[in-house]
């Protein structure tokens, strides 16, 4: 999801108004600024840019791994993924059970979900 596709709420409204703020401060006040002001305001520019791409992977990264998560649990013997129960908990219950135990499926997503968020965290 693009930082203009806001979806009623959330990250995505975030990312946007980030993209506005430092439109703003790029277009409006950076032009009066002068001297070391105007190298704090592009430092300011720059993390705010920071923040929003990290918003949006954080939100794709989410995307992803709830799929990720929903497949897998999908093809567990309990619950069934779309029930009462979610996802996690149903991957929950069925490492509590002993069904995954040594499941290598499960440690290769557990894996791509470490190496997202590591990724995120720079």
């Amino acid at each position: 999801m693009s930082a203009g596709q806001g979806k009623g709420g959330g990250e995505a409204d975030g990312v946007r108004l980030l993209h506005l703020a430092r439109r703003e401060l790029l277009d409006v006040v950076l032009p009066t600024l002068e001297g070391d002001a105007r190298y704090r305001a592009r430092l300011i520019a720059n993390a705010m840019k920071i923040a929003a791409q990290e918003m949006d992977l954080g939100a794709g990264n989410a995307a992803a791994t709830a799929g990720e998560l929903e497949a897998f649990a999908a093809g567990l013997d309990g619950a069934p993924a779309d029930g009462p129960q979610g996802p996690r908990e149903a991957i929950r219950d069925a490492l509590r059970s002993g069904e995954v135990d040594g499941n290598a499926d499960l440690f290769a997503l557990l894996e791509r979900m470490t190496g997202r968020r590591r990724a995120l965290l720079g």
